[in-house]
């Protein structure tokens, strides 16, 4: 009984060029992410506090990605899951830290902070002091 099969070299040349093409593909896909995600902004909330005292929202907001990024507005969520829009325009260029502080009798649960025209932030929280 003769068994017949592919040889040692063949397979060893499939796989060869498997491994290459998935190496491309993987590399074709992380370069082009890469490129959007660098030449971008990208703004994260830090730290979100009301003073209920002085019934002032502070926001530390900061750019994380590597071009300037221009926030417009500021949307707060309030107990009564009603929200409020704050306009401000304030540019923040790459790894810039700034607080934008809101002046609010309503007590805020969470805020948004919307920039470069249609992105924005996850909720975060907003801790209340006082």
């Amino acid at each position: 009984m003769s068994v017949k099969g592919v040889s040692g070299i063949v397979a060893t040349s499939i796989l060869l060029a498997l491994t290459i093409a998935g190496g491309l593909l993987l590399y074709a896909y992380v370069s082009r992410y890469l490129a959007v995600s660098v030449q971008s902004s990208e703004v994260v909330i830090d730290n979100a506090y009301y003073l209920s005292v002085l019934g002032r929202l502070d926001i530390a907001v900061r750019n994380i990605g590597m071009s300037n990024a221009n926030i417009t507005t500021v949307e707060v969520i309030l107990e009564n899951k009603s929200s409020l829009q704050f306009t401000v325009g304030i540019t923040l260029s790459p790894g810039e830290t700034r607080t934008i502080s809101i002046n609010t009798a309503q007590r805020p649960v969470y805020v948004i902070v919307h920039f470069d025209n249609a992105r924005r932030t996850e909720p975060a929280v907003v801790r209340v002091i006082g």
